[in-house]
């Protein structure tokens, strides 16, 4: 079909596809400070009302992500080994789930044959309380004279003999009126336990599939989270914004400097103590040593009040059942019983804490005691251990917030570490000067700019300290800084103090 003669005269035009717009923000979209405010209220108290929510979950991400951070640097250590992150995370927790089920195998043979060197005489025991009762009460002046008024105390010491005689007797040492009622009692309450057997049976199955699930839900909770470390991390840093990273970055390393010294101090605090206590009462003769030593290591995680927890049951026993091997009365086993907390509890807080955990809680007592008893009543044992951390974190914290508020300049160093070089130079080599990793950075950048060869056998140090560098440096962190270098070609000497 011909065309007409403008039709062929015009070219077809190409079809482009419109570039997209740029999308712009009125003035009116805005949210002015009211809305904003009013947002993050409401924020807010959505964000309480989750926290409210999820307080039966609570307790698993808490406990979860304690096991995730302590076992979070042995993950880092195998991935800068060149080992993947997922590998080392299920081969480290598959370990950590057969030492779990092989220590309660292990240790409950041991563990009931010290259970049954705990036999508590309960009437003899009584017998002897009372006897001692009524030394005591015998051996009291018959009077007292208060202010030049004298105090006849004869009736008052024979009506408590008494009273020990037959009311402490007849509590300890039943009579057989009192058997015959309990055995009634007993034959009473046989036909109901009887009927209700089997719907106690189903309660501890289901008890045990309970306990079982928590363990099950909690494994995987803590997998997770130490696998997916880096990535929260990242996500947790990304949501501030960049202005604000390096200080909050400085924040949140002091703050876990805080929790790696608590809980590797409460690791290795539990575990001296415990190996102490046990040496300790077995060279005294103390029956049922283990489980005592077991359970002060254990308690040792509640600051301050769980050593004097722990010596409670060991003076008890010791009152009791006196000792195995020393030929002394049980009065005063008890108190070689106290004398020995005592030396393990002293050399724990003068020699292993302040090498162990250091100023890094820096908690007085009495702080520590009330946030203790306060997190034992709002979270039980978990809040009792976690409340001297928690403490100095919002200590932490709150020095920060205070700073912003009165615009004082926040400090963006890390905490001040020896770092392993700093060790070793200093220790083992005995150097009187270690210069920084800035500093190294430094010197090798200025003896490549002024194309000198540097004698790589030489060690940094000394290259530095002989004048390889010319340049003023920041000072170092550490305890012996160098001296600030001049700009003149004379090279600065370090010189050792005269000594006599």
């Amino acid at each position: 079909m011909p065309t007409s003669t403008d039709d062929a005269a015009q070219p077809a035009s190409p079809v482009y596809l419109s570039a997209p717009k740029t999308p712009t923000i009125l003035p009116d979209s805005r949210w002015d400070v009211a809305t904003k405010r009013t947002v993050l209220v409401i924020m807010l108290v959505v964000g309480v009302g989750i926290f409210w929510i999820s307080r039966p979950v609570l307790t698993l991400l808490i406990i979860g992500g304690i096991v995730a951070y302590l076992l979070n640097p042995i993950v880092d250590l195998c991935e800068r080994l060149r080992i993947p992150r997922s590998v080392s995370t299920i081969v480290l927790y598959l370990l950590l789930l057969v030492a779990l089920i092989l220590t309660p195998v292990l240790l409950l043979p041991v563990l009931l044959t010290q259970l049954s060197s705990l036999s508590f005489n309960v009437p003899y025991t009584a017998n002897l309380f009372v006897g001692w009762m009524q030394r005591t009460v015998a051996n009291l002046p018959p009077s007292v004279e208060i202010l030049g008024f004298r105090f006849d105390l004869t009736g008052f010491y024979q009506s408590f003999q008494a009273s020990i005689n037959q009311d402490l007797t007849r509590q300890w040492l039943p009579t057989p009126q009192d058997i015959l009622s309990y055995i009634n009692q007993a034959i009473g309450t046989a036909t109901s336990v009887l009927s209700t057997s089997v719907s106690v049976g189903f309660s501890v199955v289901g008890g045990v599939f309970a306990v079982l699930f928590f363990f099950f839900v909690l494994f995987f909770i803590s997998l997770y989270l130490t696998k997916d470390a880096p990535k929260i991390r990242a996500y947790v840093e990304g949501l501030f914004p960049r202005a604000y990273q390096s200080e909050l970055g400085d924040l949140f390393a002091r703050i876990g400097h805080i929790w790696q010294a608590f809980f590797r101090g409460q690791i290795i605090l539990s575990t001296s103590v415990g190996v102490s206590t046990w040496l300790a009462l077995t060279l005294a003769g103390m029956p049922g040593a283990l489980i005592l030593a077991l359970l002060a290591g254990a308690l040792e995680i509640i600051p301050n009040l769980g050593p004097i927890i722990a010596m409670i049951p060991a003076v008890i026993v010791a009152l009791i059942q006196g000792s195995d091997s020393l030929t002394i009365s049980n009065f005063n086993f008890a108190l070689l019983t106290v004398g020995i907390y005592f030396i393990i509890q002293q050399f724990e807080n003068n020699l292993l804490v302040p090498r162990i955990i250091g100023n890094s809680v820096n908690l007085h007592p009495v702080v520590v005691i009330c946030g203790v008893v306060i997190g034992a009543n709002l979270a039980g044992v978990m809040g009792a251990f976690l409340a001297a951390p928690v403490i100095a974190s919002l200590r932490m914290l709150g020095a920060y917030i205070y700073n912003k508020l009165i615009d004082n300049p926040v400090a963006l160093e890390p905490p001040p570490q020896e770092s392993r070089d700093t060790f070793y130079r200093r220790i083992v080599r005995g150097d009187d000067h270690v210069i920084s990793a800035a500093e190294m950075t430094v010197t090798i950048e200025t003896e490549e700019s002024q194309g000198t060869t540097p004698d790589k056998s030489m060690p940094l140090t000394e290259r530095h300290n002989n004048g390889a560098v010319k340049e003023q440096m920041p000072a170092p962190i550490h305890d012996d800084p160098l001296p600030q270098l001049a700009d003149d070609p004379v090279p600065v000497e370090i010189t050792k103090p005269a000594t006599d």
